[in-house]
């Protein structure tokens, strides 16, 4: 008497991925499974004598090892995926430091510039005042230009870097 088995669903390891919930599971194709060659496997009769041969034809990986190589790769896909990750977040951190940048340089030149012609005002108004307390306006244009000079002056000399010692 012959007895022929058939095979069960393969048990899922703790080396085999996860299946994702927004992926179907990944099966073997017809045409890949018959490319594989027939595992022969004895199976023992009622009797415990050898009887006949089933020819088992499997797409998943049989052994140990070809489960881990098979784990190993979806390890590397995982890893390559989560590189690209990586610098696709480096590349938008680095365009956002960039562009607040830009936004900080647009902000100190408007404001720079808006504060160079107040403080242009500023002068002419004190040059103006002071013409006018002292009967003419060109006395108080000549102090406010002086005084810009010495200020210039002492600047230049307060500010003055020191010659390398080499």
């Amino acid at each position: 008497m012959s007895q022929t088995r058939t095979q069960a669903a393969p048990v899922p390891s703790p080396v085999d991925p996860p299946p994702y919930e927004d992926e179907p599971p990944r099966r073997v194709k017809p045409a890949a499974a018959e490319a594989l060659p027939p595992t022969k496997e004895a199976l023992p009769s009622s009797n415990g004598e050898t009887g006949s041969t089933t020819i088992l034809v499997s797409g998943e990986p049989s052994s140990r090892l070809a489960r881990l190589g098979k784990g190993l790769s979806g390890v590397g896909e995982d890893l390559k995926k989560i590189a690209g990750l990586r610098v696709a977040l480096a590349k938008a951190e680095l365009t956002e430091q960039v562009n607040y940048g830009v936004g900080r340089a647009k902000q100190g030149s408007v404001a720079g510039a808006i504060a160079l012609v107040g403080a242009f005002f500023l002068l002419v108004t004190t040059a103006i005042g002071l013409g006018s307390l002292l009967g003419h306006m060109f006395w108080g244009f000549l102090i406010v230009t002086s005084g810009l000079f010495v200020g210039g002056g002492v600047a230049w000399l307060v500010l003055k870097p020191k010659p390398p010692t080499t």
